[in-house]
């Protein structure tokens, strides 16, 4: 157990290196220019945009399965924030689209990890939000297979950060210290008490969301720091440094609690509130090509765009319109805008240009900087772009309707008799069927048997 959980810390340390290194995809088919062409001024036709979509997230899955999947290798995915965050994305395309091959890529990874979550090596890592935003993935897959197997390692992970959420008195030191953690944990906890009827764990994640709130809310800004370090720093110009991909992350993980929390809960207009004051802030600071800098106050500092906040607000804007919590008509043309320079920076390979790495503050970006959780982003806006022109869509939202049951899974696989075998060899098929045959008729199924 000391090597997994040494091999697995190194598979931590080892992720935003993974996520953003600059390997060269595998062959894959060249993006056609004018598929990331979109005008700014009009609605895009929603086949358009889920044409791009699938060819981005078939772009990522082919680099990814190129690079395989193990614990801490460089470059391959993991069930850290990063790789979650496109899982997340491309969990909610193959709703309406599975041209990607999503769905069994889904499947494979939350299989080849067992359904798993990183940090159980100390308990400060089994509180780290950025360990529980793969349960997201778990609780999409649960949400169409209805295996409640699929969720139970996350649901106890949450059950062990429940009593630390809530604590009393409020400690010095937060769980959630830092902005980006709203978008990891926040939805998971929700979703947990939609999909089992335990109010708990949103209740506990109210608790700790309103205590970050209360430690990074810039209220003259109408936004958030990062985290307690940034309020007295400034940029080079000597602007507050308000980082876009921090403030993305947190009106995306708005829009998912929203998702899954009950139109009655207590503090709901809160949410909705923060939410407005935030889009409204974000609006007036909207570049003229349609994205945001990366530092939103200081356009200088570093200059240029920047796609992983950009791709997040306009998903948070999109969405807030579709749910008729945002005016359409004052926030369509700037999703409008927005989506269309989004789309530009797709590059030839069919992934996000201009996402800035990992870290935890404004920092430069260029055309061949991609990331997984870029093209998460990618995915998250698209989708609520393509519904611009649908009614408004009422909160919360319904889980997906299962998918109808498939075929028996057992640990011996169903297998053919083999052609020309001997007369050896088809004996031998003939026990292992058999005892395959036994674990249906011995072995006390729930599903068949009774709960």
């Amino acid at each position: 157990m000391a090597r997994v959980r040494r091999l697995l810390a190194a598979a931590a340390l080892l992720a935003p290196m993974a996520a953003t290194a600059q390997m060269p995809p595998p062959p894959h088919a060249a993006l056609p220019v004018a598929t990331t062409r979109f005008d700014p001024r009009t609605l895009p036709a929603p086949d358009r945009v889920r044409a791009l979509l699938d060819h981005s997230a078939a772009a990522q899955i082919a680099e990814l399965r190129a690079r395989g999947m193990g614990v801490g290798a460089r470059g391959q995915i993991n069930p850290n924030w990063i790789s979650a965050t496109f899982l997340i994305g491309l969990g909610r395309l193959v709703r309406v689209s599975d041209a990607s091959g999503g769905r069994q890529y889904l499947r494979d990874v939350a299989e080849h990890y067992n359904f798993g979550l990183l940090g159980a090596w100390s308990p400060r890592n089994m509180l780290d939000a950025d360990n529980l935003a793969m349960g997201a993935v778990y609780q999409e897959l649960h949400a169409h297979s209805g295996e409640a197997g699929e969720i139970a390692p996350l649901r106890q992970r949450l059950d062990y950060n429940l009593p630390y959420l809530a604590r009393t008195p409020v400690p010095r030191k937060l769980v959630w210290w830092w902005a980006d953690a709203l978008f990891m944990a926040p939805p998971v906890l929700a979703r947990m008490s939609a999909q089992t009827g335990d109010p708990a764990y949103l209740r506990a994640m109210d608790v700790q969301w309103w205590r970050n709130h209360d430690r990074l809310w810039a209220a003259e800004h109408g936004l958030f720091w990062r985290d307690e370090r940034f309020p007295v720093r400034r940029t080079r110009n000597g602007k507050p440094v308000i980082w876009a991909r921090g403030n993305g992350w947190v009106v995306a993980g708005t829009a998912r609690v929203l998702e899954s929390m009950p139109a009655d809960f207590a503090s709901r207009p809160r949410y909705v509130a923060l939410f407005r004051t935030m889009m409204a802030s974000l609006a007036r600071l909207q570049r003229p090509d349609g994205l945001w800098t990366t530092s939103l106050l200081d356009p200088d500092d570093p200059a240029g765009p920047e796609t992983t906040g950009s791709a997040f607000f306009t998903y948070a804007m999109a969405w807030g319109i579709n749910h008729g919590i945002l005016d359409s008509a004052t926030y369509r043309p700037l999703v409008l805008r927005a989506w269309a320079a989004l789309a530009d920076k797709v590059q030839p390979n069919g992934l996000l240009g201009f996402a800035q790495r990992a870290g935890d503050q404004p920092e430069p970006s260029t055309a061949s900087d991609h990331a997984l959780y870029g093209t998460g982003g990618l995915l998250l806006a698209g989708l609520e772009v393509m519904d611009l022109g649908k009614p408004v869509t009422a909160l919360p939202l319904a889980e997906p309707t299962p998918d109808p049951p498939g075929p028996l899974r057992l640990p011996m696989a169903r297998r053919d008799a083999p052609v020309g075998a001997t007369p050896a060899q088809l004996a031998a098929h003939a026990r292992y069927q058999a005892e395959r045959q036994a674990m249906i008729d011995l072995g006390y199924d729930p599903n068949v048997d009774g709960r």
